[in-house]
């Protein structure tokens, strides 16, 4: 889904809503009273994407790959129809398309409890259920630009421990970046540097920093989750060059995503940054970088930023 925001710092850019940290949602609602007790659904394919908006229509209509995967990053709510019980939050896990249905697999998010029908009629209009065309009373699956989490934390329904100190909200395995920073402890301070101007131009939940996700990061098997964000979750990963960078085991996980990623991905999606000359696997001499020791932060993010509006 692409949708252009009025005070995007890189005026006049499309960019893609997945990656805002959830700019947009799933509305999943069913007049079936068990249809949430169990772990799949399926809909006549006339009734999704009713009581969605036309821009968001016309970029979803067709179910790709591509479109796929954009809605399996969008948080779900999971409603019944005439806020009959309580409803639930969470992912679509798979979705396909059969003739004249579509079927979608899904996962409850345990750290958010239900919310009850009293608080869903509570916040419909910021929501955008629209009660006024009976929308609560049809089964039917709409995208709606709405920051769900964000919604559902200003009314207190939302754990902190899927709130990073950037603001944005989401499990680090759903969201995308814009944005990932891999690099050694010894250069954090320059990164750092780097990393707060570019969330300030690009917005909270653009951008992946790790000590913007300590809590989610403090977990088994986060060399597979930091895979994920590496190769699969982050549109620019921009990779600092060091001595210290060869030596380091994260790094070193790091790169094996990045290495993958340059494999099977566009030259333009990796940016190198060095603060030495020391050979980093994989990496050759007539590969381009910008030297760290020439240009400020400030300097830097305005590179990364140039990157960032040449994918799009």
């Amino acid at each position: 889904m692409r949708t252009m925001l009025p005070n995007d710092p890189l005026s006049g850019l499309f960019v893609v809503g997945s990656l805002l940290g959830g700019i947009v949602y799933n509305l999943v609602v069913s007049g079936n009273d068990t249809a949430w007790d169990l772990p799949a659904y399926e809909f006549p394919r006339s009734r999704f994407l009713e009581y969605t908006i036309d821009s968001i229509k016309n970029q979803h209509k067709e179910l790709t790959t591509q479109i796929v995967s954009d809605l399996k990053s969008y948080p779900s709510l999971f409603m019944y129809e005439r806020y009959d019980r309580e409803a639930k939050v969470g992912y679509i896990r798979n979705i396909v398309e059969r003739g004249n249905s579509v079927s979608i697999e899904y996962e409850f998010d345990p750290a958010i409890e239900p919310v009850v029908p009293d608080k869903l009629r509570e916040l419909a209009s910021a929501l955008q259920i629209d009660e006024y065309h009976g929308e609560q009373y049809r089964t039917h699956w709409a995208v709606k630009p709405v920051d769900l989490l964000a919604t559902l934390n200003a009314a207190g329904l939302v754990s902190k421990s899927i709130e990073n100190t950037d603001g944005s909200l989401g499990r680090l395995e759903e969201l995308r970046f814009r944005v990932a920073f891999s690099f050694p402890g010894e250069l954090r301070d320059y990164v750092e540097g780097i990393s707060n101007h570019v969330k300030k131009a690009l917005g909270p939940g653009s951008v992946f920093y790790d000590n913007d996700f300590q809590a989610q990061l403090a977990r088994p098997n986060l060399d597979t989750l930091l895979q994920t964000v590496y190769l699969k979750n982050s549109d620019l990963v921009v990779v600092f060059l060091s001595s210290d960078y060869d030596k380091k085991m994260w790094c070193g996980i790091e790169w094996r995503a990045v290495r993958s990623f340059i494999n099977s991905r566009s030259d333009e999606t990796v940016m190198f940054f060095r603060a030495d000359n020391a050979e980093v696997p994989g990496v050759f001499a007539h590969d381009g970088y910008i030297d760290v020791a020439k240009f400020p932060p400030e300097q830097a993010a305005k590179f990364v930023l140039e990157r960032v509006q040449l994918l799009r």
